[in-house]
């Protein structure tokens, strides 16, 4: 058996031209042109929409490989192609060896005919994908139509390709074609494992595990497949008969295994399950997995006039606290492991334990699950379809259907995939966005047949191990009504989209909530390297085309002028922004976490960026936290105090994401901004595991006394309820607060910020230099409080180096 990689350096051209230019494997057409000092960096000023014409173009890869005898010797030989973005002809000395039409599936080609002994080239011509997905709309018998962003694409449904990439509500329009993954010449004569999926069903702490292992076999005959689980006693094995490719099942029980749990619920235990199959040459691969059963629980309300909607892990409900996930870059040459790696650590970092992996991008490579796997978060994955209908025919179901066989074999070794799903938002297009379709009737059709025939399908023959659910939102594969409330998940776009006030997420009462938001802009320093100084302005022509929502900057000062006193300069209002931002997520999270568990989850969008621009994020491009990842990771925080007005009343809550109970006490006080001390009392907190309370209430006229409401503060204080943090409350918006000057006094010992505010200090913002945060930030201080914080760094910083480094803004320094 052989395997001779072919990444590394290949050679690209446009098709027609003469001149071949030096290109990376795997990557990108963008990348390459960007590195050949072909084009101007896409994401700088308004370049993107020059570059429209490398979308429209074909492109040629090629590069020479040398073989040697002993790799033709084999009875098999065969070029593996892990990804070709994405209509492809692959040629091998000149020779058609063969095509593909899907970026998301594996391609492997015979080559053993094509190849000769030593030098060859391979050479791959990849089609224009928006020229291609245009032809094969125009060809369609009828309509299929999508939604259609700043540059229009409106084919891009027609194309097995990242949905993105023809442009979004928040990224950039950059179509590109290449091999977007590694690929390799694999040349054996005994058999050779193709593939190992796992099945897990637990009983009374042991785990019954059928291994099914997928074998190319290029001879016929006898052979022994054996499987086997590190650390334990479990193994099994069989001699079968072969005649041709196929798999094998073994089947073996593993006695109380460590179970893996989500974060915050337990550890991340992981085996290695190694597998062989015997020949003239053994095969062995080794997978990690973990032990854990996922259901998707949906128990019907006692009333019959809805139905609960949540994963439970090990037979215990989890609240699903988390963010929704993009393609990390544009350009794939720019997402690597220490990529994944900060991005998904800053998820757990903000109490985190799930990540929706949003189908208008693609399935991520094998580092990003394993990440997931090690550090407890719970991936629900969606299959990539988004915002559109998509067609029927057989050619493209067949398709998808050896995609989504791929991608779920490939993927079922991962104990954090806990959730496959359908599509994005495509139960919307049929009910509202597309009703008036002429063919309405015959896109109904196609979606069934794609979504609760065929994928479904897949995924319970595939890996029943996983639970699926059709689409995202739906109230179930049995009903046709997307935002209902009362069941299934729900996208809750009323405050962004709708323009409705942050206090509209307090009037819904979801199941759970796989998409919600609200904007902000990122740095000054991320915008800097895109958008000149003087475009630093939120109608700027630039700045604009840096936010893709149409009238999402507008929209953003709208709301902030009925939050906050208008900034002094852009600094302050791209901080006021992110402020914003994080207020109207926590306002919704911290409804949604009070009425569990009617309410089981909360993934709020997006996580991450793709490009440097306004947008949903709470982590911007290159890494940075916004204030609203800071402020998560308060509000995700397992231990939730909260507070809420109900008229006169001020109410008290404790959320308890644990499965044991909490008990303790949460000392509230009320504060005028210049420090007096105004009304204090006490509450007891027993609250059950997986439960939420409310504890108590205070009638603020009591609390106020003569006091203005304009000018005091509450406070909710856990004086043991761990590591809860405190909860803060103000009667008026914050524009109408009296809020005095405050200068703040900074010591840094220790590798430690040590901030006091002698007056109130609202969203006290910290920054430094380097490269590091900050444990907590845009966080109040009451007079006379003081916050010490961590300082985190990539390298040893001086306590002299901090403190000089060390900015303080808070919001009455903002006008």
């Amino acid at each position: 058996m052989q395997t001779a990689t072919l990444s590394g350096s290949w050679e690209f051209r446009r098709s027609g031209d003469e001149r071949w230019r030096e290109a990376t494997v795997p990557g990108g057409i963008y990348g390459d042109l960007l590195s050949a000092g072909e084009i101007d960096d896409p994401y700088e000023n308004d370049n993107e929409l020059d570059l429209q014409w490398v979308g429209e173009s074909d492109w040629e890869y090629r590069r020479v490989v040398t073989v040697g005898e002993s790799l033709l010797d084999h009875e098999r030989v065969v070029l593996q192609c892990d990804g070709l973005d994405t209509v492809a002809t692959v040629y091998v000395n000149g020779e058609i060896v063969g095509g593909a039409e899907n970026m998301f599936r594996r391609h492997v080609f015979d080559v053993a005919d094509a190849l000769t002994a030593g030098e060859n080239e391979v050479r791959i011509r990849f089609r224009s994908p928006v020229e291609y997905a245009a032809e094969r709309a125009a060809d369609h018998p009828y309509d299929v139509p999508t939604l259609r962003y700043p540059v229009d694409q409106p084919a891009r449904n027609f194309i097995r390709k990242a949905q993105c990439h023809f442009g979004w509500d928040w990224g950039p329009c950059l179509p590109t074609v290449g091999i977007w993954r590694d690929l390799r010449l694999v040349a054996h004569s005994s058999p050779r494992i193709d593939h190992v999926t796992p099945v897990q069903r637990h009983g009374q702490g042991d785990v019954e595990l059928d291994v099914r292992v997928g074998l190319s076999v290029p001879t016929p005959g006898e052979y022994e497949v054996s499987a086997a689980v590190d650390g334990t006693d479990a193994s099994a094995s069989r001699r079968v008969t072969l005649d041709g490719d196929g798999e094998v099942a073994l089947s073996m029980t593993v006695e109380k295994p460590e179970l893996w749990w989500p974060a915050g619920r337990g550890d991340q235990p992981l085996y290695d399950l190694g597998v062989t199959v015997e020949g003239d040459v053994a095969h062995s691969v080794a997978e990690r997995i973990g032990f854990r059963d996922v259901e998707l629980v949906r128990p019907p309300d006692g009333d019959g006039d809805g139905e609960g909607f949540h994963l439970r892990v090990n037979g215990e409900p989890i609240f699903a606290r988390g963010a929704n996930w993009i393609p990390a870059d544009a350009m794939y040459r720019n997402v690597t492991t220490e990529t994944y790696d900060d991005l998904l650590s800053s998820a757990v970092d903000a109490n985190m334990n799930a990540v929706r992996v949003w189908g208008g991008g693609y399935y991520e490579r094998d580092a990003f699950y394993r990440l997931c796997d090690e550090k407890g978060l719970l991936v629900w994955q969606d299959f990539m379809f988004s915002c559109a209908l998509y067609p029927g025919d057989d050619a493209f179901v067949n398709s998808v259907e050896a995609e989504a066989r791929y991608q779920v074999r490939r993927l079922s070794t991962h104990p954090s995939v806990a959730l496959w799903c359908g599509n994005n938002e495509l139960e919307v297009g049929v009910e509202s966005w597309f009703a008036d379709s002429d063919h309405i009737d015959r896109l109904e059709d196609d979606y069934d047949e794609l979504f609760r025939e065929t994928l479904g399908a897949v995924v319970d023959e595939e890996n029943p191990s996983c639970p699926y659910w059709s689409a995202s939102p739906s109230s179930g594969p049995d009903r046709l009504d997307p935002e209902d409330e009362g069941r299934g998940d729900i996208h809750y776009w009323g405050v962004w989209h709708e323009g409705k006030p942050f206090s509209a997420f307090l009037e819904t009462e979801p199941r759970f909530v796989s998409e919600f938001g609200y904007q902000s802009f990122p740095s000054v320093e991320t915008l800097a390297d895109v958008v000149p100084a003087d475009q630093h302005n939120p109608t700027a022509p630039l700045m604009e085309h840096h936010q893709r929502n149409e009238g999402g900057n507008k929209r953003i000062l709208q709301r902030m002028a009925d939050h906050f006193r208008m900034p002094s300069d852009f600094d302050d209002f791209v901080y006021l922004s992110q402020i914003q931002q994080g207020l109207a997520i926590r306002t919704a999270v911290e409804h949604w976490r009070r009425r569990k568990p009617h309410c089981m989850g909360t993934l709020y969008w997006q996580l991450n960026d793709l490009w440097q621009c306004a947008s949903w994020s709470s982590v911007e491009y290159g890494g940075e936290w916004k204030a609203l990842h800071h402020i998560a990771r308060r509000f995700y925080e397992p231990t939730l105090v909260s507070m809420v007005e109900d008229e006169e009343d001020l109410e008290l809550w404790v959320t308890n994401d644990g499965g044991e109970p909490i008990s303790g006490t949460v000392r509230v006080d009320a504060v005028t901004v210049d420090g007096e001390h105004l009304f204090e009392t006490a509450f007891a907190a027993e609250v059950h595991g997986d439960g939420s309370d409310r504890i108590g209430t205070v009638d603020v006229g009591t609390a106020l006394g003569d006091a203005a409401r304009s000018e005091v503060l509450f406070r909710a204080t856990p004086v043991t309820l761990g590591s809860a943090s405190s909860a803060y409350h103000t009667l008026v918006p914050y524009k109408r607060l009296s809020l005095p000057d405050s200068d703040l006094e900074l010591t840094v010992r220790d590798g430690n910020a040590i901030v006091r505010a002698p007056k109130a200090a609202l969203f006290v913002e910290l920054r430094s230099d380097g490269r590091g945060r900050f444990e907590d930030n845009y966080f109040h201080l009451a007079p006379g409080e003081e916050r010490t914080l961590a300082y985190e760094s990539e390298r040893d910083v001086s306590d002299e180096e901090l403190e000089e480094s060390i900015s303080v803004r808070h919001l009455a320094e903002t006008y």
